[in-house]
């Protein structure tokens, strides 16, 4: 459960330093988080776990969503942030480890487009790196996916 907190805590500094302001707030029951511009709002009363998968979600949407507008794209954000939850999850020791590059096993990434494959990495190596887990050395190329 530390470890848990300490993860939120991460989240929580790497969501400041991007621009965005963290928000616990009461919002219904079937909604766990929302971005609206800069702010992230998270629902309070959820277990410390759910908190977390809630706010590599949110983070998901601040990192690679924040500039478009557009409702049609709703469904594919969705696919994205949740590919990116599973990949971060796994990463934690959370989840099942995952190999989006492995293509005979079932991946978050599955069934995505290329430019979405691409959003999901990059917000899951971001979350990773503010949760201290990339083992990437800063040199190494940004095209390597390292999970």
């Amino acid at each position: 459960m530390t470890t848990i907190l300490h993860h939120i805590r991460s989240l929580e500094l790497y969501a400041e330093r991007s621009g965005a302001r963290l928000v616990r707030t009461s919002l219904p029951e079937c909604v766990a988080g929302r971005v609206l511009r800069n702010l992230i709002l998270v629902r309070t009363g959820q277990s410390p776990e759910q908190e977390l998968l809630t706010l590599v979600h949110e983070l998901t949407h601040w990192l690679v969503h924040w500039d478009t507008r557009s409702h049609v794209l709703c469904t594919l954000f969705e696919y994205e942030a949740e590919a990116v939850e599973s990949l971060v999850m796994a990463q934690l020791g959370l989840r099942p480890n995952i190999d989006p590059g492995d293509r005979y096993e079932q991946s978050p990434t599955d069934g995505l487009l290329s430019a979405s494959v691409t959003r999901v990495v990059r917000a899951s190596r971001g979350i990773c790196a503010a949760l201290g887990l990339n083992e990437r050395p800063a040199s190494e190329p940004q095209t390597a996916v390292n999970f």
